[in-house]
Formats: C-alpha cells, sequence, structure tokens
C-alpha cells in the first residue's frame, strides 16, 4: 500500500499540475487570446509553429496518461475494482483524452466541400466536449464510491466538483466556451486532484 500511496502523492501532483502550468507558460510567450480562443487552437497547424502543435499534442498525450494511472492508483488503493462503471470510465476518459490529443483543430468552417476539414473539426469538437463531460462524471462516481467509509473526504470532494461545474457553466453562459472558461475547469480538476492526493496520502 505504501508504494501505492507514494504513486498517488508523486502522480498526483504532476497531474495536477502539468497543463495548468505548461499552459500559462505557452500562452505568455505567444500571441494568443484567452477572450476569443480555446485552448485547441495551440493544435492549429495554420496558426501556430510546428513546435507549439507537437507539444500541445504532446502535453495532452502526456496528460491522458498521468490521468489513467492517477484514477488506476486510486482504484488499487480503495479497492474500486468492483465498481465497473467506474473501471470502464478510467479506460473511456483515457480514450477520449488521446483521441483529442491527435485529432488537431482547424478553424475552416463547415462546408461539403471540404469535407476532410469538416469531419475533422467535428470530430475535435465533439471529443473535446466528451471530455469536458466524462471527467467530472468520473470524479463524480469516485467521489460515489468511497463517500461511504470516507464520508468527509467523499463530501468535499463532491463540493469541490460540483463547484468546478457550476462555475464553468456561468462562465460559458456568460462568455461562451474559450481559454478563460477552459482554465476555470481544468484549475477546478487541479483543485480535486491535489485534493484527493493529500487526503489520500495524509488520511486514506
Amino acid at each position: 500500500m505504501i508504494w501505492i500511496k507514494l504513486g498517488i502523492l508523486i502522480i498526483g501532483f504532476i497531474y495536477a499540475g502539468l497543463i495548468p502550468f505548461t499552459v500559462k507558460r505557452v500562452v505568455r510567450q505567444i500571441d494568443f487570446d484567452l477572450n476569443r480562443q480555446t485552448l485547441s487552437f495551440l493544435s492549429n497547424k495554420t496558426l501556430y509553429d510546428k513546435t507549439i502543435v507537437t507539444g500541445y499534442t504532446r502535453l495532452l498525450f502526456a496528460t491522458a496518461v498521468l490521468h489513467y494511472v492517477f484514477f488506476w492508483l486510486l482504484s488499487q488503493y480503495y479497492n474500486l475494482g468492483e465498481h465497473e462503471t467506474y473501471m470502464q470510465y478510467i479506460t473511456y476518459t483515457f480514450s477520449f483524452f488521446t483521441l483529442l490529443a491527435f485529432v488537431p483543430h482547424n478553424i475552416r468552417p463547415y462546408s461539403f466541400r471540404r469535407l476532410s476539414s469538416t469531419l475533422q473539426r467535428l470530430a475535435h469538437n465533439m471529443l473535446a466536449i466528451v471530455v469536458f463531460l466524462s471527467l467530472p462524471t468520473l470524479i463524480i462516481l469516485f467521489q460515489s464510491a468511497i463517500i461511504e467509509n470516507m464520508p468527509l473526504g467523499g463530501i468535499i470532494g463532491l463540493v469541490i466538483i460540483g463547484m468546478t461545474v457550476i462555475i464553468t457553466a456561468i462562465s460559458i453562459i456568460r462568455e461562451g466556451i474559450n481559454g478563460i472558461t477552459e482554465i476555470f475547469f481544468i484549475n477546478g480538476i487541479s483543485i480535486w486532484t491535489v485534493f484527493v492526493t493529500i487526503y489520500t496520502v495524509l488520511f486514506g
């Protein structure tokens, strides 16, 4: 158990900080408007050079791997193997995250004349929506699974993810889907990850 707990500690903090810190540093170095653009624009080959696009792809894929390992370690530590839906969602979210990493964004208008770019844009947007919805669902499944044995951790975790969803929804209503909205969501997931990591290490 000590090795699993150590893995949760290490992976948890890397997973929580990788996207927020990387995106913050990259956005400062390039011409990127968080009010008008989503982070997916960083995968657009017509807007940014190969270094940025490749880096963003690797960032998403690395996050997908960390995501899978982190939630798998949680399943091992809390003995959640019998929670079939939770275990399935770990695989689903990893798969969608990975696909999102390798389906680049484009801003070409939807058109049957450009079927390839239209399908690519549609696939990217659909994957982004699925990832956005499936991540909180996975977290809620985890919190629900542990709440009986660890009520405090379960309740606090649900409050954190609930507030994240609410704040993100309000931002979408007010601003639409943009980089700022995505950062609200990402930071909320990061805060939850840090909480679960610390709670597991100290009280699990």
